[in-house]
């Protein structure tokens, strides 16, 4: 299996693959708690993020899409954060809130030093558990180890926590996204990994 930037015409099924993908993930459906929001048909639900992840190519896919990541490479601290331009119709006041919530302890809990962040890594459920992950993600070991920078990743899953130890991250930090239940009810928990250089 060929892996490769992603390119304009993957984008459907980028988008479709992610949403199946991340169906659900606890940080998604806290986000998209209704299925008419998330199950919009082609994978609308992310639409706008993946037009903004190609027009900074950043994905990696497999040659049929069935699998992505978005890896962000190493920035010095203090550099300018990518545009992001926002597509459709604009979200909810109750998503807006809960994006509210959740950037901030991201941020708070990312390495200071320069690292390459994997954003997202998907796979189909029907491709899941043939190693494409584990090829999305040698494509950048190669370079990060070249480099000598670090990895660094979020998962909101107990299980992928032992998944991503498997290739060298080990859990920097975790936290629990609206402990106060400001929305109404707490929110996921997160795992923050680092995968330090070799």
């Amino acid at each position: 299996m060929t892996i490769r930037r992603a390119e304009q015409p993957d984008f459907r099924n980028l988008c479709i693959t992610a949403m199946r993908a991340f169906a659900d993930d606890p940080v998604m459906r806290w986000l998209y708690p209704d299925d008419d929001d998330y199950f919009l048909p082609n994978g609308a639900v992310f639409e706008n993020s993946m037009t903004n992840w190609l027009a900074n190519q950043q994905p990696w896919c497999t040659d049929d899409a069935a699998a992505l990541a978005i890896w962000f490479p190493p920035v010095e601290p203090g550099a300018p954060e990518l545009e992001w331009t926002d597509t459709g119709p604009p979200p909810s006041e109750d998503r807006l809130a809960r994006f509210a919530l959740i950037g901030p302890v991201m941020a708070e809990n990312r390495p200071a030093e320069p690292h390459w962040y994997l954003q997202l890594l998907a796979t189909h459920p029907d491709w899941q558990r043939n190693g494409l992950g584990a090829q999305l993600m040698q494509v950048v070991f190669e370079q990060a180890d070249e480099q000598g920078v670090p990895c660094y990743l979020e998962t909101e899953r107990l299980e992928l926590v032992a998944y991503y130890r498997r290739f060298g991250f080990d859990v920097r930090s975790e936290w629990v996204v609206d402990p106060e239940a400001t929305l109404g009810e707490v929110g996921p928990k997160m795992w923050g990994m680092y995968r330090p250089t070799p």
